[in-house]
C-alpha cells in the first residue's frame, strides 16, 4: 500500500532481550487496552524468531517533530524516557543496532503463522505474513502516523527476511466495535478514548478486504469483569 504518510514515520525493531524494551510494550499494550498480558509470550516467540514487534518512531524529517514529540510525552509521562536501538537481530537474523535513542510513540508487529492456520483461512500457505497489534499513542491518533506505519511495515514485510507476498491482519468487527453497549464497556468513564470509526472500516480504507469472520475469535475482559469478543 503506498502512503503519502510513510515519510512520517520510522520503524526500529523492538528487542526482546532488553528489559526496558520489554517493559515499554507491556506499557503501550497497557495504554492500548488489549492483550497486555501476553507480552512474555511474545518475548518468548521472538526467542524463537517468530512474531516480532517495531518501534513506531517520528522521523526526523516531520517540520513539528519536536512539537509533536512534547505532546506525546505530556500526555504519557511514563514514556518519556528514550529508548535505545539494542536489537540484534529480527526473526534470527542478525543485524548491527545503532544505539541511537527514540521515543516510540506506538508499535506494529509482525508474525508468520503456521502453513495449516492459514490455509484453514483460504489464504496461501507460503508467503503470507500477519500484521498484528498496531497501537498509536491515542493522543496523536489521525496524524496520518497509523497510515504510514502500515505502509512502512507492509515494505517491512515484502523484504527479506520475511518475503512476504500476501499480508493479512485480524482486528474487531465493525459490528462490536460500533455497538452502543459494548462501547460504553470499552469506552466508557475514565477508559479508552472512543474511535471515531471501527478499525474494521479503517482498514478497509487503506486496501484491505474483509474475508473471514469467527464470533468471539478471542475474548477481551474488562476491569468490571465483562468479557468482550472482539470480532
Amino acid at each position: 500500500m503506498a502512503s503519502n504518510h510513510g515519510w512520517k514515520v520510522e520503524l526500529i525493531p523492538w528487542d526482546h532481550q532488553n528489559p526496558d524494551h520489554v517493559e515499554r510494550l507491556y506499557d503501550q499494550r497497557v495504554a492500548c487496552g488489549w492483550r497486555s498480558d501476553e507480552v512474555p509470550l511474545w518475548v518468548e516467540s521472538a526467542k524463537k524468531g517468530g512474531k516480532i514487534f517495531f518501534w513506531i518512531v517520528l522521523s526526523d524529517a516531520l517540520p513539528d517533530r519536536e512539537r509533536v514529540v512534547q505532546k506525546f510525552v505530556k500526555a504519557s509521562p511514563r514514556e518519556s524516557a528514550s529508548l535505545r536501538d539494542t536489537a540484534a537481530e529480527v526473526r534470527l537474523v542478525p543485524r548491527q543496532p545503532t544505539m541511537r535513542g527514540f521515543n516510540p510513540i506506538g508499535h506494529v508487529a509482525l508474525d508468520i503463522h503456521t502453513p495449516k492456520e492459514d490455509m484453514e483461512l483460504g489464504l496461501p500457505a507460503v508467503g503470507t505474513v500477519w500484521i498484528h497489534q498496531l497501537y498509536i499513542s491515542h493522543t496523536l491518533q489521525g496524524g496520518g502516523f497509523g497510515v504510514g506505519t502500515m505502509s512502512k511495515i507492509e515494505a517491512l514485510a515484502a523484504a527479506e527476511p520475511i518475503n512476504a507476498h500476501l499480508a493479512a491482519l485480524d482486528t474487531v468487527s465493525r459490528e462490536v466495535h460500533m455497538d452502543p453497549e459494548k462501547r460504553t464497556v470499552l469506552y466508557g468513564e475514565g477508559r479508552l478514548p472512543p474511535p471515531r470509526v471501527s478499525t474494521e472500516e479503517w482498514y478497509i480504507r487503506l486496501g484491505y478486504e474483509p474475508f473471514r469472520r469467527k464470533a468471539g475469535g478471542y475474548i477481551w475482559a474488562s476491569k468490571d469483569g465483562a468479557d468482550i469478543p472482539s470480532k
